[in-house]
């Protein structure tokens, strides 16, 4: 069963680049009515889809943003997730189907923090077979617009 429609992702995109836009805004743009709007905006929250946060971007506050790939031994992928994801630092901790069981987002204050993080403290948990990291340059694209 689909949940989002066009409609609801279109409704996404447009709060993707202004999540203060009015209703009002939206509607017109959509060509449908603001109380459209405004039930698809509650049902896509009520559903826990869609919700709208500022967000700064990090590279402009000079912290270090890394994506990190983690092969895990045996069955503790999902031990291992819990535990990571109860970092501050962890935004995103994914399983995954290939090379890797665990896909990482993560931000630090610093480079030496990342590089500790990356070298000593990461290998230091149970299960952790291989680690591969990147960390974030140069920002060429950041969009998660369905699109048309």
């Amino acid at each position: 069963m689909q949940v989002a429609d066009g409609i609801d992702r279109k409704i996404i995109d447009l709060l993707r680049e202004n999540g203060r836009r009015p209703f009002r805004q939206i509607a017109a743009e959509l060509e449908v009515s603001e109380s459209t709007v405004r039930s698809r905006f509650a049902r896509l929250s009520e559903l826990g889809i869609l919700q709208v946060v500022g967000l700064a971007d990090l590279h402009s506050v000079g912290t270090v943003e890394g994506h990190i790939a983690v092969q895990v031994v045996g069955g503790a992928t999902a031990s291992l997730a819990s535990q990571l994801a109860a970092l501050p630092e962890v935004r995103l901790v994914a399983e995954s189907v290939g090379a890797a069981d665990l896909f990482l987002d993560v931000v630090f204050q610093n480079l030496s923090a990342f590089q500790r993080f990356v070298k000593i403290e990461l290998p230091a948990y149970e299960g952790v077979r291989r680690i591969e990291s990147m960390r974030t340059g140069e920002i060429v694209k950041d969009s998660y617009v369905w699109g048309d």
